[in-house]
């Protein structure tokens, strides 16, 4: 009777066993797949990434600062006026006179800080004179 009884559990434990294993054969398999999925996402984001590298560098060629090169139409004597023949020419004279400056330069973070500091002068001695003119300080 005894030995039946043992029989009986161990035949019980040796379903439970199988049933466990299939259960891990299914789990290796759904994590294989989710595996391969990851991998799959994984070369995507890989490929976004770099699609994004290569978009900022070739189309978004931003200065120092976030700025590009058309921040210059937020300066005083371009932003909300009409763009005319008249700006459109004091804007090659500006830029003819600095680049003709730069001819063999080469192109630092110190000579872009000076330019900008020398613009800056600029504008400062703009609002000085718009000051002046109005009254306002």
């Amino acid at each position: 009777l005894s030995l039946n009884k043992t029989q009986g559990e161990l035949l019980k434990l040796e379903r439970l066993f199988n049933s466990t294993q299939e259960e891990l054969v299914g789990v290796k398999r759904d994590l294989e797949r989710t595996e391969g999925e990851l991998n799959e996402t994984k070369s995507e984001l890989e490929d976004t990434k770099s699609d994004l590298k290569n978009l900022t560098e070739s189309r978004c060629e931003l200065v120092k600062g976030n700025l590009t090169k058309w921040d210059i139409f937020y300066s005083p004597p371009y932003y909300k006026k009409t763009f005319t023949r008249s700006l459109y020419q004091q804007l090659r004279v500006t830029w003819d006179s600095i680049s003709s400056r730069l001819f063999g330069m080469t192109i630092t973070d110190k000579l872009i800080e000076l330019i900008k500091d020398l613009e800056e002068e600029q504008g400062e001695s703009c609002q000085e004179l718009i000051e002046l003119g109005t009254g306002e300080s």
